[in-house]
């Protein structure tokens, strides 16, 4: 092949990609009137964040089920407060008003399902599965018991200033490692699922000659208010009794 050659074939190849560029502004300007480089990116910003489409959903069914169409979709900004030493009613060892910080989480704990939604979440046993007297199924959300797992780290941690935990731990040490290391592995696996991918950045700071983290990252929170309505008026207080001749798993799943 000629140099000639070459440099004809190069161009060709090119050609559509001009032409393509070329067309591409039309219909932007045509959509977009206004379109610059900061509304292409924030563009590409956002159908970054949507969720991509599988054949295996990325979020359970039952959501659009649960709620009757209740609007989950308000989200609000919040800055979060990663600052080291931070006050928070969260933090420090677990006093009643620490306790009660975390309670709110687990104000409902299990609520009934119907059928529907019960198989839209792809349980992993349905025979075995508890029924209430109404029919219904009997669940609990996951946040709750990863909340309750991350509590569990925190009453771990302080372990001098609780004493049911100290005594739970002389108790039977391998039990209360067992039960530990199973919010551990439930948390990472929640966190390997979900990786957050929000952009901590770096700063300069007086006195350190290292860049520094800044963890107080921006990120926009869903409005939880219809889902807690809805377990509040859908709870279940009190645990059925076992049925004779029920179904059962040969051990804890």
């Amino acid at each position: 092949m000629q140099l000639g050659d070459g440099r004809k074939l190069c161009v060709s190849h090119l050609l559509p990609f001009v032409g393509g560029a070329i067309l591409g502004s039309i219909i932007t300007q045509a959509l977009l009137p206004r379109a610059n480089w900061h509304t292409c990116q924030q563009l590409g910003l956002e159908a970054a964040a949507r969720p991509c489409s599988s054949s295996i959903p990325l979020q359970a069914p039952p959501l659009d089920v649960v709620w009757d169409n209740e609007d989950i979709s308000t989200h609000h900004f919040v800055r979060v407060n990663g600052t080291f030493n931070q006050s928070s009613a969260f933090r420090g060892p677990p006093t009643k008003g620490v306790d009660d910080a975390w309670g709110k989480y687990w104000k409902v704990w299990t609520f009934g399902v119907d059928e529907e939604v019960f198989k839209a979440s792809m349980p992993q046993y349905t025979e075995e599965a508890v029924r209430l007297d109404d029919g219904r199924y009997l669940a609990t959300f996951e946040y709750t018991h990863q909340l309750h797992c991350l509590y569990n780290l925190l009453r771990a941690s302080y372990m001098d200033s609780c004493p049911a935990e100290k005594a739970n731990y002389e108790e039977d040490p391998r039990e209360w490692h067992e039960r530990v290391d199973h919010c551990v592995e439930i948390l990472r696996q929640k966190l390997e699922c979900d990786r957050d991918t929000g952009l901590v950045s770096y700063d300069w700071v007086k006195g350190k000659k290292e860049p520094t983290a800044n963890f107080n990252v921006a990120r926009m929170c869903p409005d939880w208010g219809p889902v807690e309505r809805w377990a509040h008026d859908h709870q279940v207080t009190e645990f059925p009794k076992k049925p004779y001749g029920v179904t059962q798993l040969s051990r804890i799943p």
